[in-house]
């Protein structure tokens, strides 16, 4: 154990300076209270033990009252006591990461060795110079939180936030790799007080103001002034080492920044975070996802993504059909391969082993990986030290099967989407239930003799379908990503305005015109007002004017480089000036890829069913229209109720996809919201194929009116209102004719039976668009 103040706000917040505003006192006499009433309450042999503890804190008179934290260190033998009644006996001191601190304070004051060794050198006894620390307002922030989440839950019952933080710790020094732990507060010994009769919430009152995380605390600021509040006691503070859970957390955010991780560009990552999980970087992992094309697995054709004994065969010379031979065998049986130590028994067995050996490579492991129980790619485990190959490194090693299995899924999937996706490009790939069509005209073109000619093909074009569109839209996505935007550039400009102060000081003969001009206007305010042409401008500003104005500072001072060259690895692309924007893109991308699926799965069900055509596309949400009729399936009849079957399946879709949206929820970086909208037209219409744009569209001018009313209704109003008729969480109908809508409350029915819908059915009137009046609309919640 250890009696040493260490305070990890020192020299971030300023000395005297309160970043919360509350009156926070160090104090054992909650502590003592709280024996007290254990002592009066305790039926067992424990009574003694808190008894003793009781005498030996009530020699202290003087504890009755806060403790100055220059005298917080004379109390060490009752700190001591207070580990030893809050820690299980048996458990091991060096083991336990345990400290006393001040209330809502990063300040300790006692705790155990283990507990100091994360955050100090022992050798000089101050912080680590690499220890991971918040900034000021970063730090402040995160006080100012902790603070109301203690408010709240001892007034009003109710917590705002379950996060715990995670601290950043050095490099282990045997293993090379960064640790992290998860900071646990206990808070059972704090009496708080409040000089000001408190207002009585409950959470109906205050759940407006507080669902957007961004604004709680500026809303509670208002509403419960920090300065009202006394805090007065000890916070228990625990460290977990979590840095397994945060190594299978590492690759499952590469594996969900997809656009990146199916090319392989993130398994440096990937890497890196398996020897965080084993607990060693002596041990390399080569990682092999089985693509096919034609039936024959491609190796190495993604750059990051390789086997290190096919890697070593080609170095060597060997021809590619023995490692493809060798790749074929094991397909056939795949099993997983443990080679604690290559022998030479090994090496007859399997020749390629001996590839290892050459450099140095002593243990060797292959596992096949699954995803829906089918192969889908192999992971490579290999050391040049054998005394770093055992079973535990196995067992740590079995927890990230199921996340690189879903990560070498993605890859086969991208894989072959983007061959499809060339084929559709290039080849103009057609659905199967109009390629009949294509291929009948194709015939025509050929047999009459107009190919040979260079004549037009004859057109293709399908008379009297029925139209099914719907589309899922990302609510305020343009205001949101703007917003993403801003809080980038409010970061960016912190750096700079931090970056042009140093080369002030530090060059004291610089020129005031040689330092760029217009950046000590900037502030929060304006940046809100941004318009989208000033974000342009102001982009062009950071990212064009002001590096050539830095470079030329660096290059005339020398004095200044070191602060030229900081300020270019913040604003860098690992620096966090595009941290909200990634933030965003990556939620934004969660919800495409769920509604794709959900709509690829639809497709197939519809398919199935009754052949038709299908076809979605990507605008900041997911739009996709469905053309029905027996002109395009003239081999089937044309079934009486496939149109009504169609339509409750279509909005039993997007009922599912509203579900799912909403519960991808917690797992977006970027809160985002989706709003369903179906528009029902009730007239047939004809379409054909535009070869110039590859693609179906209406054809006729009186067709035109269905896609010119499908183009306008997403931003379509309430009657007399400024609402938008979409609006999260629920479906919106528009139609034209009332009998349509007396079919639709039919479908709402049945999926409300189904648990799918809401009660809270709404007839609406729309406010008339741009050459459009009558428009109509349901509207119905669904129930998450």
């Amino acid at each position: 154990m250890q009696a040493i103040t260490l305070d990890l706000g020192k020299g971030i917040i300023e000395s005297g300076h309160k970043p919360i505003g509350a009156d926070i006192e160090f104090s054992l006499r909650p502590f003592i209270e709280y024996l007290e009433k254990r002592a009066a309450e305790e039926k067992t042999v424990k009574v003694n033990f808190y008894k003793y503890i009781l005498g030996q804190f009530n020699a202290y008179p003087e504890l009755r009252h806060p403790i100055p934290s220059e005298e917080a260190l004379k109390y060490t033998d009752l700190y001591e006591l207070i580990y030893t009644a809050l820690s299980p006996i048996i458990n091991e001191e060096k083991q336990q990461y345990w400290a006393i601190s001040k209330p809502i304070s990063p300040c300790f004051h006692y705790g155990t060795d283990a507990f100091y060794s994360v955050l100090m050198d022992a050798t000089k006894c101050n912080l680590k110079a690499d220890l991971s620390l918040p900034s000021k307002r970063e730090m402040e922030k995160s006080l100012l939180s902790a603070f109301y989440n203690l408010i709240m839950e001892r007034f009003y019952n109710f917590s705002l936030t379950g996060n715990q933080l995670i601290i950043h710790s050095v490099i282990d020094p045997e293993t090379h790799l960064l640790k992290y732990y998860r900071l646990n507060v206990d808070t059972r010994f704090l009496e708080v007080k409040s000089s000001i009769k408190l207002p009585e919430y409950n959470l109906k009152d205050v759940k407006d103001y507080i669902k957007d995380e961004r604004n709680t605390i500026k809303v509670l600021t208002k509403m419960l002034p920090p300065e009202a509040f006394m805090i007065e006691g000890i916070s228990i503070v625990t460290l977990t080492d979590v840095t397994g859970e945060y190594a299978l957390e590492t690759i499952k955010n590469l594996i969900i920044d997809h656009d990146e991780s199916q090319q392989g560009l993130h398994t440096k990552e990937i890497a890196t975070a398996l020897k965080t999980l084993v607990g060693t970087d002596q041990i390399d992992f080569g990682m092999i996802p089985y693509i096919r094309l034609n039936n024959k697995v491609q190796v190495n054709q993604l750059f990051g993504f390789n086997s290190v004994l096919i890697q070593l065969s080609r170095e060597q010379g060997i021809d590619d059909d023995v490692h493809e031979s060798l790749i074929d065998d094991y397909l056939a049986q795949p099993r997983t391969l443990i080679f604690p130590e290559v022998f030479e028994e090994d090496q007859v067995k399997y020749p390629m082993l001996k590839l290892l050996g050459q450099v140095g490579i002593k243990s060797y492991a292959l596992f096949p990986l699954y995803f829906n129980a089918r192969l889908v790619g192999c992971l490579e485990l290999y050391t040049k030290d054998s005394s770093q190959f055992n079973g535990n490194t196995l067992s740590k090693i079995e927890t990230s099967f199921p996340l690189l299995a879903q990560l070498f899924h993605n890859v086969i999937v991208d894989f072959n989407k983007e061959i499809q996706d060339v084929i559709m490009d290039k080849f103009t790939a057609l659905q199967p239930s109009v390629q009949w069509r294509f291929q009948e005209a194709a015939y025509h073109y050929v047999q009459s003799g107009a190919r040979d000619r260079n004549f037009p093909i004859e057109p293709v074009f399908f008379k009297d379908v029925i139209p099914l569109y719907g589309a899922i839209d990302i609510r305020n996505s343009s205001i949101q990503r703007n917003a993403a935007i801003r809080r980038d550039l409010y970061a960016h400009f912190e750096i700079l305005d931090n970056t042009l102060t140093a080369i002030k000081s530090r060059a004291k003969e610089c020129l005031a015109a040689e330092i760029p001009k217009g950046t000590s206007a900037w502030n929060s305010k304006h940046l809100e007002e941004l318009s989208d042409r000033e974000i342009f401008k102001t982009e062009d500003y950071l990212q064009r004017q002001i590096p050539s104005a830095l470079q030329h500072l660096k290059d005339t001072y020398p004095e200044v480089v070191e602060i030229v060259d900081n300020y270019f690895k913040l604003t860098g692309t690992k620096g966090k000036i595009l941290e909200n924007r990634e933030r965003y893109e990556k939620s934004m991308q969660m919800i495409n890829v769920a509604v794709t699926r959900h709509l690829d799965e639809f497709n197939a069900e519809l398919q199935s069913i009754y052949p038709c055509y299908f076809e979605k596309f990507r605008t900041d949400g997911v739009e996709f229209d469905l053309y029905l009729g027996q002109s395009i399936t003239p081999g089937i009849p044309f079934p009486s109720n496939i149109v009504s079957d169609f339509r409750l399946r279509q909005l039993r879709i997007l009922a599912e996809i509203a579900r799912t949206t909403n519960n991808l929820g917690p797992y977006f970086s970027i809160p985002l919201e989706t709003t369903q909208l179906i528009f029902v037209y009730e007239k047939q219409i004809d379409i054909s194929f535009r070869i110039d744009e590859q693609r179906f569209d209406v054809e006729g001018s009186y067709n035109i009116r269905y896609q010119m009313v499908k183009k306008r209704i997403d931003k379509a109003l309430i009657k007399d209102t400024t609402e938008r008729l979409t609006q999260p969480g629920k479906i919106a109908i528009v139609y034209f004719n009332s009998n349509e809508a007396k079919d639709y409350v039919g479908y709402i029915k049945k999926l409300q039976s189904q648990r799918l819908l809401n009660d809270d059915l709404e007839f609406l009137e729309l406010e008339e668009l741009q050459g459009v009046e009558g428009l109509k609309a349901l509207r119905i919640g669904v129930k998450y």
